[in-house]
């Protein structure tokens, strides 16, 4: 954690969790077939396939970032 951002870009989750990185997971997650095919996507969707508790990882981020409401963080 830095003194410019309270968050924790390793955290998706809980306390200090960034919302950025949940955005992020979320995004691949909902554009998987697409961006699958893209060569250059390999690397990030890699990323997505080595998470074993992806669903309900998504779901608490999801649920997190809705408490968190639309405002920017």
């Amino acid at each position: 954690m830095s003194d410019l951002c309270p968050y924790r870009p390793d955290r998706r989750v809980g306390e200090g969790a960034c919302p950025f990185t949940a955005g992020y997971g979320d995004f691949f997650h909902r554009h998987r077939e697409r961006l699958g095919r893209n060569a250059r996507m390999s690397r990030p969707m890699w990323g997505l396939k080595r998470l074993r508790d992806l669903p309900a990882l998504l779901e608490q981020e999801q649920e997190q970032e809705r408490a968190r409401g639309g405002a920017p963080p």
